[in-house]
């Protein structure tokens, strides 16, 4: 799509993270801040959950970069580790270390080797999707923080997980491990206020006008639908643009949006509460849904269910404009 059409310079709604687009959220700056002041303390774990898509990697990716550059790093953006010697293999290879044809000790004994050389900062790594840690390789971790330099514990943990994980560490099992996690932080979903104005940051990011590219009602109708998850909220907004350009129109009206919604399968809010999608598995589907058709009389056809769906805030809030089915 040519999103100079709606006066953008650059694509708004990535899919993929993007730090030159975050948006500070109370819940975002809240997890920042739980991380700065764990790494200053030098606590050997930062754990950081929540649903999928609301911006746990992100918020981490942005810290990142805000580290000197001297600061030494591992990042395993998704790793499946079950044996501890998964675990090792992934650091080495992330370090550009050897890794293959090494034993569990000799793997063990690289690791340590990077760890001990780091003297002025210790090492940070960022485990993503750690819900997939086995507990053997959880334990590995824990006996890698046991290292310390002159400075300190000489290996900085930030796990991203699902809340799975935080149900996990609160088994006798994982005692020892959790004892070591020095703040335990959770990124929620956005208000559906916070919701709106993500969406007008994300164009503004993007070179636009939000006042020239969204009717206000469209977005109040997609924030207060897709749950305040961040990525939903990418996929409905995009989708909507897509229609809106699609038909030739200068702007995303609540038309555009509501057929949107629908063809991801969500359904709108009532009374200005947070929607959520009809099926929990569908806003990660990577197929482009099917549009549904319109019919006259601003309705679309096409929803989960095969019934119409009226506009939001009912026929007064429908577009002058005439699009095509």
């Amino acid at each position: 799509m040519d999103w100079s059409h709606f006066g953008m310079t650059r694509r708004p709604f990535c899919p993929a993270v993007d730090t030159g687009a975050y948006f500070p959220a109370a819940t975002h700056e809240a997890a920042t801040a739980g991380i700065v002041a764990a790494f200053a303390r030098r606590d050997p774990v930062v754990l950081l959950d929540g649903q999928p898509g609301t911006g746990k990697s992100l918020v981490v990716r942005r810290w990142l970069e805000q580290l000197p550059a001297a600061v030494p790093r591992v990042l395993l953006p998704n790793i499946h580790a079950t044996r501890p010697a998964d675990l090792l293999q992934a650091i080495l290879f992330d370090l550009s270390k050897p890794y293959q044809g090494l034993t569990e000790q000799e793997l063990r004994l690289g690791v340590t080797a990077v760890l001990l050389a780091a003297t002025e900062h210790p090492v940070v790594m960022v485990v993503d999707e750690a819900q997939h840690l086995s507990h053997a390789a959880i334990e590995e971790l824990r006996l890698l923080g046991n290292i310390e330099t002159h400075g300190g514990s000489a290996l900085f943990v930030v796990l991203i997980a699902l809340p799975s994980l935080r149900d996990a560490l609160a088994r006798p099992a994982y005692e020892a491990f959790a004892q070591r996690v020095g703040v335990s932080g959770r990124v929620e979903p956005f208000s559906a206020d916070e919701a709106a104005q993500y969406i007008r940051h994300q164009v503004k990011a993007a070179g636009g006008d939000p006042r020239r590219v969204f009717d206000e009602d469209a977005v109040t109708l997609v924030a207060g639908a897709t749950g305040g998850i961040a990525r939903v909220l990418n996929r409905a907004a995009t989708l909507a643009a897509e229609l809106a350009a699609g038909a030739g129109a200068s702007k995303i009206d609540v038309e555009a949006a509501l057929e949107a919604l629908t063809s991801l399968g969500i359904a709108p809010a009532d009374d200005g509460e947070l929607g959520q999608p009809v099926s929990p598995a569908h806003p990660d589907h990577t197929a482009e849904p099917a549009r549904p058709a319109r019919s006259r009389g601003g309705r679309v056809r096409g929803s989960a269910t095969g019934a119409e769906q009226p506009t939001a805030q009912g026929s007064k809030q429908k577009s002058a404009r005439k699009r095509s089915a």
